[in-house]
């Protein structure tokens, strides 16, 4: 009966033993494994990464009543510092940029200009508008397109940026060789025949009066041929007379004596011409004779009408 007594509570031992054992393993095998190192055949030790999460600041905040505390939300730990160097050096460049686009050191206070001639210094700001504003936004290219697309009277055009806010313009004006009028409407012509608005109107040129539009040629408001024709008759013209255009006889003016004369289209034998002229004339007076039309459009085969 002893034996049997024994022996059962043996056994009861045993079997606790075995259930602490059981429970030992199992709460050491759910507990993360640190990390290992693993030596391969070449002798390279290679760390077993560790997939554990970062661990969390925790922040206790104490109270007025002794003993008490609140937990704050737990905030994650920042495992890369040169990210946060990073995000904070980014921060600065922008406020160190704004703050450079709003200081007056970099704003314009004026332009320097050269080269203007009729054009004035308050016409060519207005134009481009850019006193007052940040250099760092001032595009020379689009301040040259905006003064040629405003005034064609400008031949050429070129911005200089200077720092910290200086600008400089260099301006070449288009002179006008002659200003055509037609119904009223008048546009100075330089010698390539490029038309722009009139400038000054002290300025003396060559007034040609016409019915209808100049002849083109591509882009150009007035065939150049007829400009070089208008200057090689400049000094042939009578003071205070307008030369005229005829859409079929060119270029002449109307004489004081009572005559209109033609001279044609281009300026070929622009003197021979006017020397022919010249002899029809003192042919006619000494005749007698007042014409209403000379023409010298063909110097070899010049006319007169007596009627318009």
């Amino acid at each position: 009966m002893d034996r049997t007594i024994n022996r059962q509570g043996a056994t009861q031992v045993e079997s606790r033993r075995s259930q602490r054992n059981r429970r030992g393993s199992s709460a050491v095998s759910s507990r993360r494994t640190p990390p290992v190192l693993s030596r391969n055949e070449i002798g390279i030790h290679a760390a077993v990464a560790d997939s554990r999460p970062l661990p969390r600041r925790r922040v206790d905040l104490p109270l007025s009543t002794p003993g008490a505390e609140i937990r704050l939300p737990a905030m994650p730990a920042v495992g890369n510092r040169w990210r946060v160097l990073s995000g904070m050096l980014t921060i600065s460049l922008l406020v160190g940029l704004i703050l450079m686009t709003r200081s007056s050191l970099f704003q314009v206070k004026g332009i320097q200009m050269e080269g203007l001639e009729r054009y004035t210094a308050a016409e060519i700001s207005q134009a481009i508008n850019v006193t007052g504003s940040a250099i760092f936004f001032i595009n020379p290219e689009r301040v040259k397109e905006d003064l040629t697309l405003t005034y064609p009277g400008l031949a050429a055009v070129d911005v200089q940026i200077g720092w910290p806010a200086k600008v400089t313009i260099s301006l070449k004006e288009r002179r006008p060789v002659l200003a055509w009028n037609w119904d009223g409407h008048v546009r100075w012509v330089d010698h390539n025949g490029v038309a722009f608005e009139p400038h000054d109107p002290d300025l003396k040129v060559i007034q040609v009066s016409s019915p209808v539009l100049p002849p083109t040629v591509q882009d150009r408001f007035v065939d150049p041929r007829i400009v070089d024709t208008v200057a090689a008759l400049a000094g042939y013209l009578p003071e205070d007379v307008n030369m005229i255009f005829d859409p079929d006889h060119g270029l002449g003016w109307q004489d004081s004596r009572g005559w209109v004369v033609y001279f044609g289209l281009n300026d070929d034998d622009a003197t021979q011409k006017m020397n022919v002229y010249l002899s029809i004339v003192d042919y006619l007076e000494g005749k007698r004779i007042t014409p209403k039309v000379i023409s010298v459009e063909f110097v070899d085969s010049p006319y007169f009408r007596m009627e318009q």
